[in-house]
């Protein structure tokens, strides 16, 4: 089950993606640290989501979009090439995770204008 447009995979891939990113740029190690680190959870966190068959939290999106916009203004502001290119990517994922959570809350409003109809 889910909310909004698009697959569970394409949710998770942002997660996917930037974990891969940040791994590629020595900034974690592991999924664990990426959990505590850039998500605010637990190391175990995606290993629950899949027992329990469960989305990442809205706001999960919302701390691992706010980091990453975050580190992106800053990566902007310098006269290195190489770390404006890094800021592009993060802001395209930061963007990815804000399409998520504008999509759940228009899914929610929209949820519940149906029901008042009724």
């Amino acid at each position: 089950m889910y909310l909004g447009k698009g697959t569970m995979m394409d949710k998770k891939n942002v997660f996917e993606q930037t974990y891969r990113l940040l791994k590629d740029l020595s900034v974690v190690d592991t999924k664990a640290e990426f959990c505590k680190t850039w998500l605010g959870r637990n190391e175990g966190y995606f290993r629950g989501l899949r027992y329990k068959n469960k989305q990442p939290s809205t706001q999960t999106f919302a701390v691992l979009s706010n980091k990453l916009r975050h580190y992106s203004n800053l990566l902007q502001q310098t006269n290195n090439t190489h770390s404006k290119k890094i800021a592009a990517q993060f802001a395209s994922l930061s963007n990815q995770c804000d399409k998520y959570i504008n999509r759940k809350a228009k899914d929610t409003w929209l949820r519940l204008m149906d029901t008042s109809n009724d």
